[in-house]
């Protein structure tokens, strides 16, 4: 792998453990006697080939997200408090036929994992509003399948204070590396509940790199030179018709070669195929990351890969309606989730990941961001507040002129 022609690295499977690799995009091989439905392999699929293709095909910035496990993860809790309509369109979103399926997703078994390894740290939360009651049974499902810890928050008059504290969360799960993934005004009165997902990792190669400057060929016909690593060392690389692959090996901390992680990097030949189509191909086909990983050493001549740092950041919600999943922003069933209550709906689903590549290793995170509001995120809710606020002006109107006027600004702000 000598050069990296008019492309930027994709790289596809940075969380991925050895014969998990494909819980990023497919589902890991059934065990015996194991139902194999029919949509249990293409969780978060259709997002990730709707944002990916987007942004390779779009102004050629680097990207990089976590659709198959970040995503997936807060949306399966989201899924665990739907009724109805509304949890089907998200399992279906999701890949899955059922919910007792989705706990069982080769997704979730990958969360297991992460959680009992010291190169991961994955933690999930959920904040509800002090008018609002969590049912017991979602709560407690949320707690053993994604530890997640639930906290009651004032989105009504505190709604600044709750969207710091989430944020917070992230923050510190993330080790500082993915802040105010919440931006200002993303959460107010209306807020019901928030869902939260944060996924860290941090692994060391199994033989560290040197460093020097190397060309590398950027989009328009463009060569920069950039800090690369190289190593005279024999490396995993098979050639495929119209791009090549390059598994590069961390060092792991584990205690079987089932949970060993690497990265892997796909590389489009020029003018074979453009970053969109390779990109199109990886998250269209559910076999092909499990079919196109290298699995020898070879030799190499000049081998070099470039150090990178960069973070991507979206907000999914009209992705995900264009995809199908319309009832849950639109006065969907959330009854399992919160007592009492089936009239909540999706308003935001934000996600931001980041990525470090050096001749250490790599540093990521990626975090998701589930906003549930009261009332439908469709609705047109300015006229009713505008009435509210000339009510209260009459009112005060006919106390005194002055109060009308600080009631209006009071009510407004």
């Amino acid at each position: 792998m000598s050069r990296f022609g008019k492309a930027v690295l994709l790289c596809l499977t940075l969380f991925a453990a050895w014969h998990l690799c494909s819980a990023l995009f497919t589902a890991a091989p059934p065990g015996p006697g194991a139902d194999h439905a029919e949509g249990s392999h293409a969780s978060c699929l259709p997002l990730a080939r709707e944002v990916g293709v987007r942004a390779a095909a779009g102004t050629g910035s680097n990207f990089v997200f976590s659709p198959p496990l970040s995503i997936h993860a807060a949306l399966a809790m989201v899924a665990a408090g739907a009724r109805g309509d509304t949890r089907r369109e998200l399992l279906r979103f999701l890949g899955s036929s059922s919910l007792d399926e989705l706990h069982h997703a080769s997704a979730n078994e990958l969360v297991g994992r992460l959680n009992g390894l010291t190169q991961t740290s994955f933690a999930c939360g959920v904040w509800v509003d002090w008018r609002h009651v969590l049912r017991p049974e979602f709560a407690a499902t949320d707690a053993s399948r994604y530890a997640a810890t639930a906290e009651s928050v004032d989105f009504v008059s505190g709604a600044e204070q709750a969207r710091q504290r989430v944020n917070g969360f992230v923050a510190d799960a993330t080790k500082q590396l993915i802040r105010d993934i919440l931006p200002p005004g993303s959460v107010d009165s209306s807020t019901a509940v928030v869902l939260a997902n944060a996924l860290y990792f941090k692994g060391a190669w199994s033989h560290p790199f040197d460093v020097f400057t190397a060309p590398f060929h950027v989009p328009g016909g463009t060569t920069v030179g950039v800090p690369s690593m190289t190593t005279g060392r024999s490396q995993y690389i098979a050639l495929y018709p119209g791009f090549r692959a390059l598994k590069l090996p961390y060092k792991n901390n584990v205690s079987r070669q089932a949970d060993a992680f690497y990265m892997l990097i796909l590389l489009p030949d020029s003018g074979t195929l453009s970053l969109a189509d390779l990109y199109n191909k990886a998250v269209s086909t559910p076999e092909f990351i499990r079919k196109h990983t290298p699995v020898e050493e070879v030799p190499v001549g000049r081998f070099m890969v470039p150090k990178f740092n960069f973070t991507f950041e979206f907000e999914a919600s009209s992705d995900m309606q264009k995809l199908g999943v319309t009832r849950a922003f639109s006065g969907g069933d959330f009854s399992g989730m919160v007592s009492g209550e089936d009239g909540l709906s999706i308003s935001r689903v934000y996600h931001k990941a980041t990525i470090e590549v050096d001749e250490q290793g790599t540093v990521a995170a990626a975090a998701t961001v589930v906003v549930l509001m009261e009332g439908s995120a469709n609705s047109e809710t300015q006229p009713k507040k505008q009435i509210m606020i000339s009510l209260q002006m009459q009112e005060s109107v006919e106390r005194d002129v002055r109060a009308s006027s600080y009631a209006f600004k009071t009510e407004y702000i």
